[in-house]
């Protein structure tokens, strides 16, 4: 049972959970074939539309509100009483490059279009398709269909527009020369200098898919290093004192702040991870495959023991907090306790802190889900003390028995 302490603290009554209901719909319903369904574990998108293909295949979308589904229900419909059943083959993300070849082209004659890619050879030889600035428009749509995650995509997005101002031709203009060059040129540290690297190459290996290009000119430019930097740990006085002013100040960043702190979940992950993805039963999480380099679930577990007090006293309304807005709130807590984050510190002080405490990085690499231990051994071992990571991860909040 939570006492009235952890409520105050927590900032609720603790009231029970309810499922929520999907809101009053309009008076038009959807015909044979088409039906709706409510999903409220989906807060960006918890309005389905589903229908099926001619030949019976199951089909999907989701939308941010009711209005929203309603008229693309109602388009549906209307499409298919003036073409018949084969416009139920609709593919949310063709329409959504269509949508977006359609600005491109900004009312130019289709035909015309056509014919002028035709006449310059094709794929291989359309100027106007093989822009860079168009093939990563048509790369992020990609990638969003693929469920990238809003944060990753966001990140991706930026170096890309980086890129565009940078290479504003078409893809056959850049030269593994010309990529040297404007990697040296950016004013960022090495690791931010690898994520242009990355998410460049990541570009041209889908143009090179598309058959845009022949070649990629990244496979001949060297990555950038990795820095020598060193990592910055929070002390165990600094994380009782950031702890406090959460649960005093912003008590729903509780339960975000201790799977950075405590679990070792990066902040695009933490800060919209659902409860439901927290198996209490199992002491356990299972982090989603948008949120993975490797495109699959991961299940972790043997996670510190004070993790599970935060997360277990939090309240549902808790995880209502999420996105910029948890970013928000972070930045708050970190000023009014007087602590500086240099960036990813609540990470970082993991990786140090269970490596120091367990001497084992293949163990750590497991919960960070990491292909091996390599980086952990270069970047933390001997960061962190077995005593200070115990002091650690003993962090817990102030009503807690353990507590001094």
């Amino acid at each position: 049972m939570i006492s009235v302490v952890e409520r105050r603290i927590f900032g609720t009554q603790m009231a029970p959970a309810k499922t929520p209901k999907e809101p009053p719909g309009k008076d038009w319903k959807p015909p044979r074939g088409i039906r709706y369904s409510y999903r409220p574990d989906r807060p960006n998108a918890p309005f389905y539309l589903h229908w099926r293909s001619p030949e019976g295949g199951r089909k999907k979308a989701a939308y941010p509100s009711a209005t929203a589904r309603q008229k693309a229900a109602k388009n549906l419909a209307e499409k298919k009483q003036s073409h018949g059943k084969a416009v139920l083959e609709f593919d949310p993300a063709e329409w959504q490059a269509w949508q977006h070849f359609k600005d491109l082209i900004a009312g130019a004659d289709l035909a015309a279009v056509a014919a002028h890619w035709l006449k310059t050879g094709g794929k291989d030889g359309a100027d106007g398709l093989t822009r860079v600035a168009d093939t990563i428009a048509r790369y992020l749509v990609a990638r969003k269909a693929e469920g990238v995650g809003k944060a990753s995509l966001s990140h991706t997005k930026k170096d890309l527009e980086r890129f565009a101002v940078a290479f504003p031709g078409n893809l056959a203009d850049v030269t593994s020369d010309k990529l040297r060059a404007w990697i040296v040129a950016l004013p960022f540290k090495d690791s931010t200098k690898r994520n242009h690297y990355k998410n460049g190459a990541a570009l041209f290996n889908f143009a090179k898919r598309e058959k845009l290009i022949s070649d990629n000119p990244f496979n001949a430019v060297e990555r950038p290093k990795d820095s020598e930097e060193e990592v910055s740990v929070l002390s165990a006085d600094d994380a009782a004192k950031l702890f406090a002013a959460a649960a005093l100040h912003r008590p729903d960043t509780l339960p975000r702040l201790a799977l950075e702190a405590f679990a070792g979940l990066r902040f695009s992950t933490a800060s919209q991870i659902d409860r439901a993805k927290i198996l209490f039963d199992e002491d356990g999480i299972r982090i989603p495959a948008a949120k993975m380099k490797t495109r699959r679930t991961h299940f972790i577990d043997e996670l510190p023991g004070n993790l599970w007090v935060f997360l277990r006293a939090a309240p549902d309304e808790s995880w209502q907090l999420r996105g910029k807005d948890y970013e928000r709130a972070k930045s708050d807590v970190f000023r009014l306790a007087g602590v500086i984050n240099p960036g990813n510190v609540l990470r970082h002080s993991f990786c140090s802190y269970h490596v120091a405490i367990h001497k084992d990085a293949a163990r750590t690499a497991v919960i960070l889900c990491h292909k091996s231990p390599s980086m952990l051994y270069q970047h933390y071992r001997g960061k962190a003390t077995a005593v200070d990571a115990a002091r650690y991860f003993a962090t817990v909040p102030a009503w807690f028995p353990s507590s001094p």
